[in-house]
């Protein structure tokens, strides 16, 4: 299906809808010239080379990279991009809605100094793999950083059901990014894999496909999809012309 959509993200929809291209890539106006600037300087120049940089070490064969790289600036920089996220109106970011409350927590960490961002939240960034490469069954890892699953918000809840705080995930060149505000507790942030203080060392974890439910439900929607023949007739015909050249 990535094949067919020629280079461009697939959409695939929740229930029965049809599957279909998408050129929307979440880009939308915000910022003036010079805060744009600023923000591509500080934060989204800098996560766009570190997670390359990740990702080119997990294509050469490495199951756990390794990149040097400040763990303060990577989490600030992710920050940056939920506020962005929390912000646009784009439709590819419709299923994030922060209560006035949460955004306002997500400012006030964003407007920390860059050493001081850690101790407001919890950010992990972790490596999609599928076990089923190994059979020649599943995704390769050059198709995991081309599956695109768009950003979602949760209210996290007390044991008495109350607010108390709120988290953000998606994924990014093949990894899977998430955010907590506020910060864990110390030992399940160690537990669930969260970014340390401090550190000028950034491990990537891999996470199994199939145990992320989000992207596992899209991948067997849009398998149902493709066996029920419901996608676009610019995806069908693709499709066939592949299908023939091979």
């Amino acid at each position: 299906m990535l094949a067919a959509g020629s280079g461009s993200a697939i959409g695939i929809p929740d229930r029965e809808g049809v599957v279909h291209r998408t050129t929307d890539t979440g880009e939308f106006p915000m910022l003036c010239a010079e805060c744009e600037c600023e923000f591509n300087r500080r934060f989204d120049g800098p996560l766009s080379n570190a997670l390359k940089r990740l990702e080119k070490a997990v294509l050469s064969g490495s199951t756990a990279p390794i990149l040097a790289f400040s763990a303060n600036q990577l989490a600030h920089a992710i920050v940056a991009v939920a506020w962005r996220i929390s912000r646009s109106p784009a439709n590819m970011y419709l299923k994030v809605n922060l209560a006035a409350g949460h955004l306002s927590e997500l400012e006030a960490v964003l407007r920390l100094p860059t050493d001081q961002v850690l101790r407001s939240c919890t950010v992990r960034v972790a490596r999609l793999t599928d076990p089923f490469e190994r059979t020649g069954g599943g995704f390769d890892q050059s198709v995991m950083g081309q599956l695109i699953k768009t950003p979602e918000a949760f209210t996290i809840k007390s044991k008495k059901g109350l607010p108390c705080g709120f988290a953000m995930d998606w994924t990014m060149f093949g990894f899977l990014i998430h955010l907590i505000v506020p910060r864990l507790p110390f030992a399940t942030n160690r537990k669930f894999g969260g970014l340390k203080r401090g550190a000028m060392k950034v491990r990537a974890a891999p996470v199994n496909v199939l145990d992320y439910a989000p992207l596992r439900d899209a991948l067997v929607a849009g398998v149902a999809a493709h066996e029920e023949g419901r996608m676009t007739a610019s995806i069908k015909d693709r499709a066939l012309r592949k299908r023939r050249s091979s």
